[in-house]
């Protein structure tokens, strides 16, 4: 993962974090930092700056795609791949409207979700 520098993991599930934050760093990224919800996230977006998101799809309060509205609402162009394990077509089209979103449901493999954090990352 030399392209990104920096990863922002949304998740209520504190397992799903430990479990991110450990690939990634076994990829090489040193500067992963976590949420457990949306409006924390956006709490940290404040003052901090990533390469890309990653964010599960189901949070309590805000879920993932909501959490990507209001990023562009606010001017915040990061990259985000949002994840689920339980994907609705409402979600992936709702996903799918914003620039610089994928989304992929679980399980996936990991190569695929880093080939396409990567991808955005380059792009954005």
């Amino acid at each position: 993962m030399h392209s990104i520098a920096s990863i922002l993991v949304v998740d209520n599930n504190t397992e799903a974090l430990k479990t991110f934050t450990r690939l990634f760093r076994a990829l090489g990224v040193k500067n992963i930092c976590q949420a457990a919800s949306a409006e924390t996230a956006l709490e940290i977006l404040k003052t901090r700056t990533f390469a890309v998101i990653l964010c599960d799809y189901r949070l309590e309060g805000m879920d993932g795609v909501e959490f990507v509205g209001e990023l562009r609402t606010q001017g915040n162009p990061t990259p985000v791949v949002i994840v689920s394990g339980a994907p609705d077509k409402a979600g992936v089209i709702g996903a799918r409207h914003h620039q610089n979103v994928d989304f992929f449901g679980k399980p996936f493999r990991a190569e695929e979700l880093v080939k396409a954090m990567e991808k955005l990352a380059e792009a954005a």
